[in-house]
């Protein structure tokens, strides 16, 4: 008999996280905007604004808020992205795993 095998959301993550920079770039690449001319109406400078899309630097709440005053896309979805793309990151990392596995045999134990 066949062993049927299920997967929960939490086990289908894309192989490489997706950072929200990169998404960020879809979006003015769409508008038609370049990095400068964002970078510059949000307040920021342009290494700022690069190093989000290039996945350097994380999509704070304060920056999630002026991309939504820039482009209408509400702030908490960019959090949301950011949050998302910060525990794919946890999780992929074998350090971290193994840390998370000890604790979770030493918590059994209590």
């Amino acid at each position: 008999m066949e062993t049927k095998t299920y997967y929960t959301l939490d086990d289908t993550l894309p192989f490489a996280p997706i950072h929200p920079g990169e998404m960020l770039l879809d979006e003015l690449q769409a508008r038609r905007l370049s990095q400068r001319k964002f970078a510059e109406l949000i307040g920021c400078s342009y290494s700022f604004l690069n190093e989000i899309i290039k996945g350097k630097r994380s999509i704070t709440t304060e920056t999630a808020l002026k991309i939504e005053a820039a482009t209408g896309i509400k702030a908490y979805i960019w959090v949301r992205l950011q949050a998302a793309y910060n525990m794919q990151t946890a999780k992929a990392d074998r350090k971290l795993n193994d840390l998370l596995t000890q604790i979770r045999q030493a918590a059994a134990l209590l």
